[in-house]
Protein backbone atom coordinates (compact mmCIF):
# COMPACT_ATOMS: atom_id res chain seq x y z
CA UNK A 1 0.00 0.00 0.00
CA UNK A 2 2.92 2.32 0.69
CA UNK A 3 4.08 1.79 -2.88
CA UNK A 4 0.66 2.81 -4.18
CA UNK A 5 0.74 5.95 -2.04
CA UNK A 6 4.18 6.96 -3.25
CA UNK A 7 3.08 6.39 -6.86
CA UNK A 8 0.08 8.61 -6.21
CA UNK A 9 2.24 11.41 -4.77
CA UNK A 10 4.71 11.22 -7.67
CA UNK A 11 1.83 11.23 -10.12
CA UNK A 12 0.36 14.33 -8.54
CA UNK A 13 3.71 16.14 -8.69
CA UNK A 14 4.25 15.13 -12.32
CA UNK A 15 0.72 16.25 -13.20
CA UNK A 16 1.28 19.61 -11.56
CA UNK A 17 4.55 20.11 -13.46
CA UNK A 18 3.01 19.09 -16.79
CA UNK A 19 0.05 21.39 -16.14
CA UNK A 20 2.38 24.27 -15.33
CA UNK A 21 4.36 23.61 -18.52
CA UNK A 22 1.26 23.56 -20.71
CA UNK A 23 -0.04 26.72 -19.03
CA UNK A 24 3.34 28.41 -19.68
CA UNK A 25 3.30 27.48 -23.35
CA UNK A 26 -0.27 28.63 -23.89
CA UNK A 27 -0.09 31.84 -21.86
CA UNK A 28 0.12 35.23 -23.56
CA UNK A 29 3.27 36.20 -21.60
CA UNK A 30 6.56 37.07 -23.19
CA UNK A 31 9.51 34.72 -22.94
CA UNK A 32 11.24 36.83 -20.29
CA UNK A 33 8.08 36.96 -18.12
CA UNK A 34 7.55 33.24 -18.59
CA UNK A 35 11.10 32.37 -17.49
CA UNK A 36 10.70 34.54 -14.41
CA UNK A 37 7.39 32.88 -13.60
CA UNK A 38 8.91 29.42 -14.03
CA UNK A 39 11.85 30.37 -11.80
CA UNK A 40 9.45 31.51 -9.07
CA UNK A 41 7.53 28.25 -9.40
CA UNK A 42 10.74 26.22 -9.19
CA UNK A 43 11.78 28.10 -6.05
CA UNK A 44 8.34 27.49 -4.53
CA UNK A 45 8.60 23.75 -5.29
CA UNK A 46 12.09 23.64 -3.73
CA UNK A 47 10.84 25.36 -0.59
CA UNK A 48 7.51 23.62 -0.21
CA UNK A 49 8.39 20.22 -1.68
CA UNK A 50 9.86 18.63 1.46
CA UNK A 51 7.06 20.05 3.61
CA UNK A 52 4.43 18.71 1.21
CA UNK A 53 6.21 15.34 1.13
CA UNK A 54 6.21 15.20 4.93
CA UNK A 55 2.53 16.15 5.07
CA UNK A 56 1.79 13.46 2.50
CA UNK A 57 3.47 10.86 4.69
CA UNK A 58 1.55 12.10 7.74
CA UNK A 59 -1.72 11.85 5.85
CA UNK A 60 -0.78 8.36 4.70
CA UNK A 61 0.01 7.29 8.27
CA UNK A 62 -3.26 8.76 9.60
CA UNK A 63 -5.08 6.94 6.82
CA UNK A 64 -3.54 3.64 7.90
CA UNK A 65 -4.58 4.28 11.50
CA UNK A 66 -8.12 5.07 10.40
CA UNK A 67 -8.24 1.91 8.30
CA UNK A 68 -7.16 -0.17 11.32
CA UNK A 69 -9.80 1.46 13.54
CA UNK A 70 -12.47 0.93 10.91
CA UNK A 71 -11.49 -2.73 10.50
CA UNK A 72 -11.65 -3.22 14.26
CA UNK A 73 -15.02 -1.47 14.42
CA UNK A 74 -16.35 -3.68 11.66
CA UNK A 75 -15.18 -6.76 13.58
CA UNK A 76 -16.93 -5.57 16.73
CA UNK A 77 -20.07 -4.78 14.76
CA UNK A 78 -20.06 -8.29 13.27
CA UNK A 79 -19.71 -9.81 16.75
CA UNK A 80 -22.60 -7.70 18.01
CA UNK A 81 -24.68 -8.70 15.03
CA UNK A 82 -24.08 -12.39 15.76
CA UNK A 83 -24.92 -11.92 19.44
CA UNK A 84 -28.08 -9.99 18.58
CA UNK A 85 -29.16 -12.66 16.11
CA UNK A 86 -28.58 -15.38 18.69
CA UNK A 87 -30.50 -13.44 21.33
CA UNK A 88 -33.33 -12.78 18.88
CA UNK A 89 -33.63 -16.46 18.07
CA UNK A 90 -33.67 -17.32 21.78
CA UNK A 91 -36.39 -14.76 22.44
CA UNK A 92 -38.45 -16.08 19.51
CA UNK A 93 -38.11 -19.64 20.83
CA UNK A 94 -39.07 -18.64 24.37
CA UNK A 95 -42.00 -16.60 23.07
CA UNK A 96 -43.26 -19.55 21.03
CA UNK A 97 -42.93 -21.86 24.06
CA UNK A 98 -44.73 -19.34 26.26
CA UNK A 99 -47.53 -18.98 23.71
CA UNK A 100 -47.90 -22.76 23.48
CA UNK A 101 -48.09 -23.05 27.26
CA UNK A 102 -50.68 -20.26 27.39
CA UNK A 103 -52.73 -22.00 24.69
CA UNK A 104 -52.53 -25.29 26.61
CA UNK A 105 -53.54 -23.57 29.87
CA UNK A 106 -56.49 -21.78 28.27
CA UNK A 107 -57.70 -24.94 26.53
CA UNK A 108 -57.49 -26.94 29.79
CA UNK A 109 -59.33 -24.16 31.65
CA UNK A 110 -62.06 -24.11 29.02
CA UNK A 111 -62.55 -27.85 29.23
CA UNK A 112 -62.68 -27.79 33.06
CA UNK A 113 -64.99 -24.75 33.08
CA UNK A 114 -67.38 -26.26 30.58
CA UNK A 115 -67.67 -29.43 32.70
CA UNK A 116 -68.32 -27.48 35.92
CA UNK A 117 -70.87 -25.23 34.24
CA UNK A 118 -72.89 -28.22 33.10
CA UNK A 119 -72.80 -29.84 36.53
CA UNK A 120 -73.68 -26.57 38.28
CA UNK A 121 -76.60 -26.03 35.95
CA UNK A 122 -77.91 -29.53 36.54
CA UNK A 123 -77.69 -29.22 40.32
CA UNK A 124 -79.49 -25.90 40.36
CA UNK A 125 -82.31 -27.17 38.19
CA UNK A 126 -82.73 -30.30 40.30
CA UNK A 127 -82.77 -28.31 43.53
CA UNK A 128 -85.45 -25.98 42.26
CA UNK A 129 -87.70 -28.86 41.32
CA UNK A 130 -87.14 -30.72 44.57
CA UNK A 131 -88.10 -27.76 46.77
CA UNK A 132 -91.35 -27.32 44.99
CA UNK A 133 -90.85 -23.63 44.43
CA UNK A 134 -91.94 -23.71 40.82
CA UNK A 135 -95.65 -23.69 40.14
CA UNK A 136 -97.68 -24.84 37.19
CA UNK A 137 -98.93 -21.29 36.59
CA UNK A 138 -95.50 -20.00 35.61
CA UNK A 139 -94.18 -18.90 38.98
CA UNK A 140 -97.11 -16.92 40.43
CA UNK A 141 -97.96 -18.21 43.92
CA UNK A 142 -101.43 -18.21 45.31
CA UNK A 143 -102.44 -18.75 48.88
CA UNK A 144 -100.85 -17.79 52.18
CA UNK A 145 -99.46 -21.12 53.33
CA UNK A 146 -95.84 -21.90 52.46
CA UNK A 147 -95.10 -25.15 50.69
CA UNK A 148 -93.82 -28.02 52.75
CA UNK A 149 -90.09 -28.08 53.46
CA UNK A 150 -89.43 -24.36 52.83
CA UNK A 151 -87.88 -21.86 55.18
CA UNK A 152 -90.16 -20.73 58.01
CA UNK A 153 -88.76 -17.21 57.91
CA UNK A 154 -90.31 -16.54 54.50
CA UNK A 155 -92.75 -13.78 53.53
CA UNK A 156 -95.75 -16.04 53.86
CA UNK A 157 -98.14 -15.44 56.72
CA UNK A 158 -99.51 -18.35 58.78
Amino acid sequence: MEQQTSKLVYGMIAGALIGAGVAALLSPKTGREMRASLMELAELVKEKGPVMNEKGHEVTEKGREVVEVVKESIGVAKEWKEQIQTATEEVKTELAEFKESQDEDSSSEQSSNSGSTVSAGSTSSSSSTSTGSSTPTGGAKTGTTPPAGTNKNSNYSV
